[in-house]
């Protein structure tokens, strides 16, 4: 039987958690997963409870451990990944203060529209710190509670992230120990010039004052922990195992997506509609953030929005669509629509939209002869055209070099990846690693542990599919779709903003 250590990697999504063992050649060897529901107490609330998120995190890994392939002793390393923004809140003890807000949630959006009112605010954000103010930023989140539940501030103790929260819980962190690292520090308060936390920009947020919340920086490789005991008898990796800092999933995805390299350009169709190029540059513009990446040197330029699984997730619901055998048939009878089919155009802004943008959810186009199947392509096209308005306000600033990388749920649909192809106009490789996230994180620890020279082998062995190219035959009724969807989301933009408002 083989010595060689193994990886555990966790990823922490805004709605499951996966845990993967893999070996030392980072091959999997092992899946666990644990639903973490997400719950609605208000409009425009998603959270959940950080024991939910850990109860999750134990969950999942015992799930993988107990895999009789997983010697457990072997395990030489954890490293966690999260999901980004939201707001995370713990006590000097590592406790809870609050509930676990996700990236999903627009309460803050009065507190976003605030910031956006005001150009120099405004000014200060995107260029010391790389971001655009959003109703999901932790800066909004922050100002929000400061606002409404005072009584958090003066309880807490640091300001986390997802992930933190997890290996918080991992490895009993308290007061002094508890840390982030610079590619979840870098969506809040963070000088990415400097890879310092900014009062200008706690100021310009309106948590001026609050230096004291934000904890330790340390790079997402560096050891910062071991197992304790305690969470070693919850979860079943051996007590005294390093655990390492962690980072943000996207960063994660990109390398589970072996695209965390300058040039190479990453799409994930999963809880976010995710878009993002490796870079050494710092450029910055409101439709993209600017992040650092696991080191401070590495960045990536980031389009997002919350557009891919919750717009079809609420069209599956609405048509009673959830199982797995339902999906596949209407995703079947979908992919059978010829392709000069008059569908509905989908505007897919169901769980929130770009910051600035203000928009809902849109159809349009709608037939008393339209059915299941027409609706989903519908979705599915919006989406996909999401993917390449993201990538178009990229392209302004970036080159990218070789196909587009392709992750997230969705791209596990040949049907889906196809449409992706078309709608960017650029050739798509899909990920083949199951958990890109997990992987991600797992290769830190590989690295960690002397198997790989550095993070760009290691990402090597991260596999993709062969080159989905767009259809020549399609390309006009593509380039109709691109320019129909960009005229369909100017003409209701007045609309969206006139009925705009905050939650609270």
């Amino acid at each position: 039987m083989s010595s060689a250590p193994l990886l555990l990697g966790i990823d922490v999504g805004q709605t499951a958690v996966k845990a993967v063992v893999h070996d030392a050649s980072l091959r999997p060897i092992s899946v666990g997963r644990k639903d973490s529901p997400i719950e609605r107490p208000a409009p425009n609330h998603v959270e959940r409870s950080q024991d939910g998120l850990w109860a999750a995190v134990t969950g999942a890994v015992a799930s993988a451990l107990a895999d009789p392939a997983v010697d457990t002793g072997r395990i030489g390393a954890v490293c966690i990944s999260g999901h980004g923004d939201g707001l995370h809140l713990v006590d000097a003890a590592g406790a809870a203060v609050g509930p676990a807000i996700t990236a999903m949630d627009e309460r803050a959006a009065a507190e976003a529209a605030e910031i956006s009112a005001d150009p120099e605010r405004v000014r200060v954000i995107l260029e010391v710190s790389g971001q655009a103010a959003g109703a999901a930023s932790p800066g909004t989140l922050l100002l929000w509670t400061r606002r409404h539940h005072p009584e958090r501030i003066d309880r807490a103790r640091a300001m986390v992230f997802c992930k933190d929260v997890a290996r918080i819980r991992l490895t009993g962190e308290t007061a002094e120990d508890i840390c982030t690292d610079y590619s979840d520090a870098t969506a809040s308060f963070l000088d990415t010039g400097a890879a310092a936390w900014s009062s200008e920009v706690l100021e310009a947020y309106g948590a001026g004052g609050l230096e004291p919340l934000l904890p330790r920086l340390r790079s997402s490789a560096d050891p910062v922990g071991r197992v304790s005991r305690a969470a070693a008898e919850e979860t079943g990796i051996p007590e005294g195992t390093p655990v390492l800092a962690g980072l943000h999933d996207v960063q994660a995805s990109s390398i589970g997506m072996a695209a965390l390299e300058p040039g190479r350009l990453a799409c994930v169709a999963g809880s976010f509609n995710t878009n993002g190029v490796t870079t050494r540059r710092p450029d910055i513009d409101p439709r993209w953030q600017s992040r650092l990446s696991v080191t401070p040197d590495l960045r990536i330029a980031m389009s997002t929005s919350s557009t891919a699984s919750p717009t079809l997730d609420w069209l599956l619901r609405l048509l009673g669509a959830t199982g797995s055998d339902a999906r596949d048939a209407l995703f079947a009878r979908a992919a059978a629509l010829d392709l000069d089919t008059e569908i509905p155009a989908v505007l897919p802004f169901f769980a929130g939209s770009p910051p600035g943008l203000d928009a809902s959810g849109t159809l349009s186009g709608l037939r008393g002869w339209h059915g299941p199947e027409h609706l989903l392509r519908g979705v599915l096209e919006g989406i996909a055209l999401m993917h390449h308005w993201h990538v178009s306000a990229l392209a302004e600033a970036f080159e990218f070099e070789g196909p587009v990388a392709l992750g997230g749920g969705l791209s596990r649909s040949p049907y889906y990846a196809g449409l992706a192809a078309n709608a960017l106009g650029r050739p798509v490789r899909v990920a083949m690693e199951d958990e890109a996230g997990a992987f991600g994180a797992a290769a830190l620890g590989a690295v960690h542990l002397g198997l790989f020279e550095d993070l760009a082998s290691a990402q090597e062995r991260a596999r993709l599919g062969d080159p989905i190219l767009p259809d020549p035959a399609a390309r006009g009724y593509w380039d109709d779709a691109r320019a129909a969807f960009d005229s369909l989301q100017r003409a209701v933009s007045p609309w969206w903003k006139e009925r705009a408002g905050g939650g609270n």
